[in-house]
């Protein structure tokens, strides 16, 4: 899950980085750590595979630091670095990730479980949600890599769209925008194969 990081404290670390200090490095890792581990977690689906991408996530960003420009947000640079890896080792391993209702953040009116929900009856049992969360992986699974990548950040890791924007490099309404489209694509595919609500 996101959390909010302090952009005077990240270019202090990779200033001392750039200078050569080794514990610098290692408290960034410490920093960022889990958020990358959760963001390739969510991309590859493999628990046996998902701290070894973390760390070619980090040896990329050790060799790439020397030349970061430190007036840069170092967040955004950061996850791109480890979705690009996540889509190269999606491209080896040719797998999707099995998603769970429990990881959808349900701040957003128009959120994945809503849209099941505006679809399908509740769930009354262990069996029917565990049919449904298979099914909400095949269907995540259609979607076009660039709307999984919106879906991942902002309904899973629940990051702020300012921050969704430094990633993908666009403007914050652009990705909103992103969000938007990628959740009405999806709900057209759940409109199809789940049935109405009477």
């Amino acid at each position: 899950m996101w959390k909010e990081s302090s952009p005077d404290e990240d270019s202090s670390l990779i200033a001392r980085c750039q200078e050569g200090d080794p514990l610098a490095f290692e408290e960034l890792v410490r920093k960022y750590q889990q958020s990358i581990t959760n963001l390739v977690y969510h991309y590859i689906g493999y628990k046996d595979d998902v701290e070894d991408i973390a760390q070619k996530v980090f040896v990329k960003i050790y060799f790439s630091l020397p030349k970061f420009d430190i007036k840069r947000p170092f967040f955004p640079w950061l996850y791109r670095i480890a979705i690009n890896q996540c889509y190269d080792e999606l491209r080896q391993i040719r797998r999707r990730r099995t998603y769970t209702f429990s990881e959808l953040n349900l701040e957003d009116s128009n959120s994945i479980e809503k849209l099941i929900g505006q679809a399908e009856p509740s769930v009354r049992s262990d069996k029917e949600r565990a049919e449904l969360q298979a099914l909400l992986s095949k269907i995540l699974g259609q979607l076009p890599d660039h709307q999984r990548r919106v879906i991942i950040l902002r309904d899973i890791e629940a990051i702020p769209y300012v921050e969704i924007a430094g990633i993908l490099k666009c403007t914050e309404q652009a990705a909103r925008l992103k969000v938007f489209r990628a959740r009405n694509r999806l709900k057209k595919i759940l409109e199809k194969v789940l049935p109405k609500r009477q």
